[in-house]
């Protein structure tokens, strides 16, 4: 095939790809002197003096035989090598033609022929013919090949040269493929390429070695220097048992370094058509942003949609915005369409945004939000938000230089709504919340008491029925805390030889932290619309013993640095007074603290919390409370993680047990893993990930990917079976060289266009 003896003569003429390819054929090779191996005599001096090189007007010409035809008409022949500015034509045969302007200055015209050969820059193209005006840059090859940076190779028929970085092609075929017999390539009837930026081509045929594969009536192909550049992505297919059979495609759009877009189409044959639609930007930090949209049209009618937006951007004046948006239409919606399991299965859906600067030592805040929580698949949900809330904080901060004390403040006036489907009804209410403390740090102990006061007025409260039509009420309560960690203790044991480490130590000591509150008066007529007004009175003690163990490791700069490799808490709450269920909205525990006749406890469970980290690849968390009123565990959770550059490894295994007086056994039992393994770096890698319910011994979800790159290719085959949706998909898409591809808008996989973010 004439574009495989193309790309190995080109890649003769490149040093990077030289090592790989057979020799070139025989034809004149791009050389900066005359060829050694041609007698000196035949190497005839060109027909007039010579000129300065580094000027653009300036030509020269090497020749075996060289000969005036008439006073226009100048021939070379034999092996023929012309240099032009920066511009160099070799070939068996040149003819220039001279013609006078009329301002006297002359204009050349050639025609080459016999194994032609054009060298600009990174560019080069051969072919049987070629006429060109050398002024202009403008010219024609006849049966062409061609390689134009970076890394794209063409065949054609005709490519017509109409600018410096403008080519017509007709008849042409195009890969970035460097191999004999490349792996891919598309034809299109006609295209124009410019240079370090696309080509846009009519009629394309792709072809999977010689195996046409697909048609499209048009196509974009990015060859941007830096790969990131508009064009069409690459499209995939896919099955769902659920949705049906689907295929989709984008185009990307490179508006700059910092900005881009994406714009997705998608068709589910049991479903209906998908639309998508992703911006976006990276300035400078913090600012950056990205806004995914994905919308549906149903084949029974009626639309869906599923938003992903999250931005940063600083604004003139120091003012920070923010943006966040994670919603779908409905509960039924997200759990059909979303691939990530998590947010699969999350009953939430919320958007918020906000303006925030700092006034000095003030923070300012105005915020909007609403969080919508959904109970069950019908589509039924309880709504809070705040429209609008304005917050001023100060961060603690000494008073005073030699002082001591640390002071800080927070003080918020807020519209809250809160409602459901059906009725949404909306309250103001106000806080302000100063804090004082005074730390005490000494080499073996660190004591901390502090003192609070909060005052929060609600213009309404809790009638009949727990609806908001009472009169306003005001809460006032204080708090004082003592925290205290240590005294600790230590030893170091000397170990040589040791295969971890010659040198280990172990600290140890108690953090106790006791608080109270006074007591809440009116408690139960307080609007409840955040953990705020949920604070009871208390006084309580919480202690635990830590221990904490290190090793003398290498370090990043090469010298022996301590690195804790275990630390191990265990720790209890102790209720001093429960008579007003002070313990029951305790967020340190995984529930309220009860016994086994439904009376709140003194003691809450016993809490371990073990996390091993040997070495920065591998690391073990192990937590689990332990309720001392029911003597069975309560809660449990193991976690691993294993990283290295050949192998990612992730498993986590999650129990609960509901205990009190109704029922007590296990309400979740789960084990949940993902890893990734690169079989062949650079070449082959193998993804899974799987989620499986012990307690009804099911799996919920699982995932396997593989995807395997060669030079110029990429290959990508996807599964994933959801056993709480009963859908079975199958997904297969390719990347090719500068072309991007796109995963799904509702899932992990976002929208990558050539390059991604440079």
């Amino acid at each position: 095939m004439r574009l495989s003896w193309a790309i190995t003569l080109l890649c003769c003429s490149i040093p990077s790809l030289a090592a790989a390819q057979a020799p070139a054929p025989p034809s004149p090779a791009p050389s900066p002197s005359p060829s050694p191996a041609a007698p000196a005599a035949l190497q005839a001096a060109p027909a007039e003096p010579p000129c300065d090189p580094t000027k653009a007007d300036c030509t020269t010409i090497t020749a075996n035989k060289q000969e005036k035809i008439d006073a226009s008409h100048y021939r070379a022949t034999g092996f023929v090598d012309l240099q032009y500015g920066d511009t160099r034509i070799q070939a068996e045969q040149i003819d220039v033609y001279t013609t006078l302007r009329e301002d006297g200055t002359e204009s050349k015209r050639i025609e080459a022929s016999g194994n032609v050969v054009f060298l600009r820059g990174d560019e080069r193209l051969a072919g049987d013919k070629l006429v060109m005006d050398l002024d202009k840059g403008q010219g024609t090859f006849e049966n062409a090949i061609g390689y134009m940076q970076p890394g794209l190779f063409i065949e054609a028929r005709r490519i017509e040269r109409v600018s410096a970085d403008v080519y017509k092609v007709q008849g042409g075929r195009f890969t970035s493929c460097s191999q004999p017999n490349p792996r891919w390539s598309f034809s299109a009837s006609s295209a124009t390429l410019e240079v370090d930026d696309h080509v846009s081509a009519h009629n394309v045929l792709f072809r999977v070695k010689d195996v046409p594969a697909f048609y499209i009536p048009y196509f974009m192909y990015p060859i941007h220097q830096d790969q990131r550049a508009t064009g069409f992505l690459f499209p995939h297919f896919g099955y769902s048992s659920l949705r049906g059979f689907n295929v989709g495609g984008g185009f990307f759009w490179a508006m700059g370094r910092s900005f881009d877009q994406t714009f997705y189409a998608d068709s589910y044959s049991l479903y209906g058509r998908g639309f998508g639609h992703e911006f976006r930007y990276l300035l400078k930090s913090p600012s950056r942003g990205s806004f995914r949209s994905y919308f549906v049209r149903r084949l029974a009618g009626g639309w869906e949609h599923d938003l992903n937006w999250n931005a940063v951007q600083m604004l003139p004046g120091k003012v920070r915005a923010t943006v966040y948006a994670r919603e779908a239409s409905t509960f039924t919606f997200n759990q059909q369409f979303q691939e990530n399991l998590d947010r699969a299965l999350t009953r939430n859906r919320r958007w918020s945004g906000s303006l925030s600067r700092a006034f000095g030592l003030v923070n300012v805040q105005l915020m909007g939000d609403s969080t919508d929580t959904f109970f069950d698949s019908t589509e039924t949900f309880d709504r809070r938000g705040h429209l609008p809330s304005l917050t001023l904080s100060q961060s603690p901060r000494k008073l005073g230089r030699k002082s001591g004390f640390v002071f800080g403040w927070d003080a918020a006036a807020e519209r809250l709504e809160e409602g459901n489907e059906n009725r949404v009804d909306d309250f103001k209410r106000f806080d302000v919340h100063p804090r004082l403390s005074r730390p005490f740090n000494f080499s073996f102990l660190q004591i901390n008491p502090e003192v609070q006061y909060r005052y929060t007025h609600y213009d309404t409260s809790l009638g009949e029925r727990d609806k908001l039509v009472g009169p306003p009420l005001d809460r006032r309560y204080f708090e004082s805390s003592l925290d205290l960690r240590g005294p600790t203790f230590s030893r170091v044991f000397n170990t040589p030889d040791n295969f971890y480490s010659e040198r280990y130590k172990h600290v140890i000591g108690p953090e106790v932290t006791w608080l109270y509150r006074t007591k809440v008066e009116d408690f139960e007529a307080f609007p409840r619309f955040d953990y705020n007004d949920l604070i009871l009175g208390t006084n309580q003690v919480s202690y635990a013993l830590v221990q904490r163990f290190y090793a003398k490791r290498m370090g990043r700069s090469g010298k022996l640095e301590p690195w804790e490799f275990l630390n191990w808490r265990v720790g209890q709450t102790y209720y001093v007074d429960i008579a007003d269920g002070q313990n029951e909205f305790d967020p340190n525990y995984s529930s309220a603290v009860f016994d086994q006749n439904g009376n709140a406890s003194h003691l809450s469970p016993i809490q371990s919390r073990l996390r091993f980290r040997p070495t920065n690849a591998f690391s073990t968390n192990f937590d689990i409370e332990y309720d001392l009123n029911f003597h069975s565990v309560r809660s449990l959770g193991l976690s691993t993680n294993y990283n290295t550059e050949r192998v990612g490894v992730q498993a986590a295994w999650s129990r609960g047990k509901r205990l009190d007086q109704f029922l007590q056994g296990v309400n979740r039992n789960t084990l949940r893993g993902s890893a990734t393994v690169r079989v062949l770096p650079r070449r082959v890698t193998l993804q899974g990930s799987a989620a499986y319910d012990l307690l009804n011994k099911q799996m919920v979800q699982s995932t396997a990917r593989l995807r395997y790159d060669v030079q110029c290719c990429g290959f990508i085959v996807e599964t994933l079976q959801s056993q709480f949706r009963a859908d079975r998909q199958f997904r297969f898409s390719i990347e090719l060289a500068n072309i991007g591809s796109i995963g799904s808008f509702t899932g992990d996989n976002t929208a990558l266009g050539p390059g991604g973010w440079r």
